[in-house]
């Protein structure tokens, strides 16, 4: 693969929900970082290259990545830009040893908003770190729907703080239909709504200090697929239904205000005590706040 001289903004796709503590890397060799267009579809690869790593372009939609333990990584195919409106269906294969996902991915800004519908995931559920928005019913699938804050992270534009948006399949799977807008107008009922302004909309393979490969191939099944920004999908398509979060306190111990409250590895309290609720501050530490 060529890599742009530009590298576009070498934190733009450094924005990975998995990132921990960051660990002390030793580059290896790999695909270099990149994104840009292959065959009428947009890519995005980054890597931090902590892990022997590649990323390939295939034809159409597709692509393939292979990644061994260590480091950081994120990349898949997709368009640029997205849109609230898009149908996108994808299939592959998808294997892996530890954390990892395959979610449709993307970001918008105005404001800037990082988000994940997760079809699959390794060993750690980001739903488990997030702040619970209910549930949505998609495709006769359930998802979870949360909410997460980043404190100062990489994002497209740079370090910023924003909000995380996730839909999270219970049931996981690697291939299938995806209405994005149907998660989309569920977030917004929810009170996330997203950005005015789309960036990049992707399907894409997420590994943090795993090992794993995929095989990945995506297309657009929107009604006027070949442009679907300018056709809105019919509304008797997908039957969506929300279910509000409960607003029941929990039984049991509460979590202080300031105190741990999840994080990969935790075995301790996990609710708090109200008003405070339970935000992922990295991978291994979550707090009441």
């Amino acid at each position: 693969m060529v890599s742009f001289a530009s590298l576009f903004l070498v934190v733009s796709t450094a924005i990975c929900a998995l990132a921990g503590p960051s660990p002390n890397i030793t580059a290896r060799a790999g695909t270099p970082s990149s994104e840009g267009t292959h065959d009428g579809f947009f890519y995005s690869w980054w890597t931090d290259n902590g892990a022997q790593a590649t990323y390939t372009n295939g034809a159409k939609g597709n692509y393939v990545i292979t990644w061994g333990s260590g480091g950081n990584l994120v990349g898949g195919k997709g368009w640029n830009p997205g849109n609230n409106d898009r149908v996108i269906t994808y299939t592959g294969s998808y294997q892996y040893n530890g954390n990892s996902y395959l979610a449709i991915y993307g970001w918008t800004r105005n404001p800037l908003i990082e988000y994940y519908i997760v079809e699959n995931f390794g060993s750690y559920n980001p739903s488990s770190g997030a702040s619970g928005k209910g549930t949505v019913t998609v495709d006769s699938a359930v998802y979870d729907m949360a909410q997460s804050t980043r404190t100062n992270q990489p994002s497209i534009d740079g370090t910023k703080t924003f909000q995380q948006y996730w839909s999270i399949r219970r049931n996981k799977r690697t291939g299938g239909t995806v209405d994005v807008g149907a998660h989309f107008r569920a977030w917004a009922n929810a009170g996330m709504r997203l950005g005015t302004d789309h960036y990049y909309q992707i399907v894409a393979c997420e590994g943090y200090h795993s090992s794993g490969t995929c095989n990945i191939t995506v297309s657009d099944n929107s009604s006027g697929g070949s442009n679907p920004g300018t056709t809105p999908i019919p509304t008797q398509t997908t039957t969506t239904s929300v279910t509000a979060p409960s607003t029941t306190a929990p039984a049991g111990p509460l979590q202080t205000q300031y105190g741990q409250c999840g994080g990969q590895g935790w075995s301790g309290l996990t609710q708090c005590a109200s008003p405070y609720t339970c935000n992922q501050v990295n991978q291994w530490y979550h707090q009441c706040s």
